[in-house]
């Protein structure tokens, strides 16, 4: 049986699949799960990886892929939260199961999975549960108020479970700024991405759009030892841009 299990959510793609690929390579076994199919083709290697085609939203599934899990490999020691989905546009012409579809996915979702792998979690020693945030949850744009609001609940969920799983699991929140996944640019045409990609990172102070790896790796810090004395924090990796929204005024 390998040392340390994650459950990842969103493993198909973009961060999941990057945190997914980064834990494995620290010798995680890793179970993904996602709506695409790809998530079941992943083969990450590490400790080993199995794959679920499952929609997040469905709790009842959730408790039989923990099952599973622990069948499998005996132990889960993390929960990373990184399915989502965006519908964005007027409130006004989003039809009642676009909200639905935002809200379940993104925060219901992720509360699923947090109460079907606690225990387990708890009886680690060491578990760990990463949520995730957006900037979009603290400075929004025109038309994301669905997504907005999914994502800043998701960071005041993050501080009352890890109030509620102390001591014994920490959990803690990464809140991404503009990154290169199929989420990000899932608005832009495919002619005009390369100049979007541009323009996205000529507005971040640091000069560059993040690579899914980047938010890996702060994932990979958050459910080591070497951040046991950390719980119920936001950490911001945008690049400076919320920083840049807050001097402009």
């Amino acid at each position: 049986m390998p040392e340390r299990v994650a459950v990842v959510t969103g493993a198909a793609s973009g961060i999941g699949r990057a945190t997914a690929a980064r834990l494995a390579s620290d010798g995680w076994a890793v179970v993904g799960i996602d709506v695409d199919s790809r998530v079941q083709e992943a083969d990450h290697g590490g400790g080993g990886y199995r794959g679920f085609l499952a929609d997040v939203r469905d709790a009842a599934l959730a408790k039989e892929i923990v099952a599973e899990t622990i069948e499998t490999f005996g132990r889960i020691d993390a929960l990373v939260a990184a399915a989502g989905i965006e519908r964005d546009g007027p409130l006004e012409d989003q039809d009642p199961s676009d909200w639905d579809l935002v809200i379940d996915t993104c925060l219901k979702g992720t509360l699923a999975y947090c109460a079907a792998t606690v225990p387990h979690l708890r009886s680690s020693g060491d578990g760990g549960i990463v949520t995730f945030g957006s900037v979009l949850g603290r400075a929004a744009l025109p038309g994301c108020g669905v997504y907005a609001a999914a994502k800043a609940g998701l960071e005041a969920l993050t501080r009352a479970l890890a109030l509620d799983f102390a001591p014994s699991v920490r959990v803690n929140c990464v809140v991404p700024g503009t990154t290169d996944t199929p989420l990000c640019w899932q608005s832009v045409p495919e002619g005009e991405l390369a100049q979007a990609k541009r323009l996205a990172a000529g507005e971040i102070p640091l000069g560059f759009v993040a690579d899914p790896a980047d938010i890996a790796n702060i994932v990979a810090f958050l459910l080591s030892t070497e951040a046991r004395f950390v719980t119920g924090q936001s950490i911001v990796a945008d690049g400076g841009t919320l920083a840049k929204i807050a001097s402009s005024y």
